[in-house]
C-alpha cells in the first residue's frame, strides 16, 4: 500500500463512528462492482494473520490504558 493509501485510512480512523459507517458503506458498494478474483487461501491466512495482530494491539492498548488509570 502507498503512502496516499496510508493516509486516506489514517484519515478515516479519525472520522466519528456515523461517518466511517456511511464511507465504510459507500466503499462496499462500490467494491462490489469491481472485476476482483477470488482470493486464494493464501491471501486470506495472510489477512486473517494480519486482523490478529491489530486485534492484539488493540487489547494491549486496552489492557494498558486500564492498568494506568
Amino acid at each position: 500500500m502507498d503512502s496516499t493509501s496510508e493516509n486516506i485510512l489514517e484519515a478515516f480512523n479519525q472520522l466519528p463512528e456515523i461517518e466511517k459507517h456511511a464511507i465504510a458503506s459507500e466503499i462496499i458498494k462500490r467494491v462490489a462492482l469491481l472485476d476482483i478474483p477470488p482470493l486464494t487461501d493464501k491471501a486470506l491466512t495472510e489477512i486473517a494473520d494480519a486482523l490478529f495482530v491489530e486485534h492484539d494491539k488493540m487489547e494491549t492498548a486496552d489492557a494498558e490504558a486500564i492498568i494506568c488509570s
